[in-house]
């Protein structure tokens, strides 16, 4: 029967070679072909390699060479021929480990870590995080708890829910175990790697001690850039930040219940942006090592409160404080909010920032923010005066004073700095910030909500 690919060898030769055709079938070939019982019913014969002759080829113009699953008679195949006829006992697995020839093994997928997760009692949810892609922000680790793994179809805006081919990495506290670019399994050990997420949990801490430390990637510094945002709002903060580290007793338990989201207004104003950029190469021209310590300008932002979201439930509630605040702003706030700002200012040498002028209404806005969350049972770091709410120029980082302890942001270094006036900046949104290292593709700090108030 003829198909379209290839035939099958019970024809005769004189019926495979087409009039007129100058190429024919090899002698022996044809002869074999030729005189084969033609047993429409299957004889012994049916279903063996001999029998899987390529037409195509006996015709001259056989389209696959050496890949074609039929013999070519009299040409060497770079595949050698696989009985896949239902009489070939181990056809299909033949075939199937030819196709496999050089592959590397399947990998685990997320949804596999995932469900590993959920429904092995023995691991602590709470100590994995998930690296996944957002197509505006880049990649954002969150908790694992929360986010919400019930079918995409089933939730809503207010819950934290990806596509799970989304996901990039999963990580145990800060050792990554799974990861889809590098394909490291160290989950279920899928990849050949020698190690399964049982044996990276008993080794965590000998992982740690030896060589752990040098491998932490920038986003696992969260303490420190909790710390530098708690400075924001609090600038007592990072006069002591040097030395609370350590130690028992409350301050430990401060530690690790350190913010690590704020809701802050964005400056965006070309103006303000620019004024600060004039000040920190004011700064730059007298002492050039504090380039580390200046605020880029994509990243400046006016920090109102401050708070530690771990949880689905927590987040939920953050978001849903937030999406009441539009109404609570208009009864807050003058119809159109601007904020002027002009002075520079120091506390203790280690923080330079400016603060807006008298502004009243941004205080009580700082106030609902916190007495809000506080009611829906969040962490909220609450500072000692909200008049302090300024923005951040500058900021000696954690260990700068042991490497340069004569350098300090005090007012010598800026107060001939011509620059005085930072014009306005219109408050219309309020964004909810990671505290992490991560950043969006224009350099604010990762958003997972943003409400705009007009």
């Amino acid at each position: 029967m003829e198909n379209g690919v290839c035939c099958t060898a019970n024809a005769k030769a004189t019926d495979l070679q087409p009039a007129g055709s100058t190429v024919e079938a090899p002698e022996s070939v044809a002869a074999d072909v030729t005189d084969r019982p033609r047993d429409g019913g299957g004889g012994e014969g049916r279903g063996s390699v001999e029998d899987a002759t390529c037409r195509f080829f006996l015709e001259g113009r056989c389209v696959f060479g050496a890949r074609c699953r039929n013999l070519h008679p009299g040409q060497e195949s770079a595949t050698p021929a696989v009985d896949c006829s239902p009489s070939g006992k181990r056809g299909a697995e033949q075939k199937r480990e030819l196709d496999r020839g050089g592959k590397k093994p399947p990998m685990k997928t997320a949804e596999d870590v995932i469900h590993r997760l959920q429904w092995d009692a023995g691991l602590p949810k709470g100590a994995f995080s998930v690296g996944y892609l957002d197509r505006f922000l880049g990649i954002i680790e969150k908790p694992f708890e929360a986010f919400s793994w019930e079918d995409l179809a089933s939730v809503d805006h207010t819950v934290l829910a990806v596509p799970k081919h989304r996901i990039q990495y999963f990580k145990y506290k800060e050792r990554v175990v799974w990861e889809k670019a590098t394909r490291t399994d160290h989950v279920f050990g899928s990849t050949g790697g020698g190690m399964t997420i049982l044996d990276i949990v008993d080794g965590y801490d000998t992982w740690v001690a030896t060589q752990g430390q040098a491998e932490l990637p920038p986003c696992a510094k969260e303490p420190e850039a909790a710390e530098a945002t708690e400075a924001e709002l609090v600038p007592e903060a990072a006069a002591s930040s040097d030395d609370e580290e350590g130690g028992g007793g409350p301050g430990a338990t401060l530690v690790k219940r350190r913010p690590n989201h704020f809701v802050a207004v964005r400056l965006s104003s070309e103006e303000f942006r620019t004024a600060v950029k004039e000040v920190q190469n004011h700064l730059l021209k007298k002492t050039p090592v504090l380039a580390e310590c200046c605020v880029p300008p994509s990243s400046l932002h006016l920090t109102l409160c401050l708070l530690r979201l771990d949880s689905a439930p927590e987040f939920n509630a953050a978001f849903g404080v937030l999406g009441t605040m539009k109404a609570e702003c208009q009864r807050l706030l003058p119809p159109a909010a601007i904020l002027k700002f002009s002075g520079l200012h120091d506390f203790q040498g280690k923080v330079l920032y400016v603060a807006p002028d008298a502004a009243p209404e941004l205080v009580r806005l700082a106030q609902t923010l916190d007495r809000l969350f506080s009611e829906q049972g969040l962490a909220v770091t609450r500072p000692p005066d909200y008049a302090n709410l300024h923005v951040t120029v500058a900021k000696l980082p954690k260990g700068f004073s042991q490497e340069h302890p004569d350098v300090l942001l005090r007012s010598d270094l800026y107060r001939d700095c011509p620059v005085q006036d930072f014009g306005c900046q219109l408050v219309d949104s309020l964004s909810l910030c990671f505290a992490g290292k991560t950043r969006r593709s224009d350099g604010f700090f990762t958003t997972p909500l943003v409400v705009n108030l007009y």
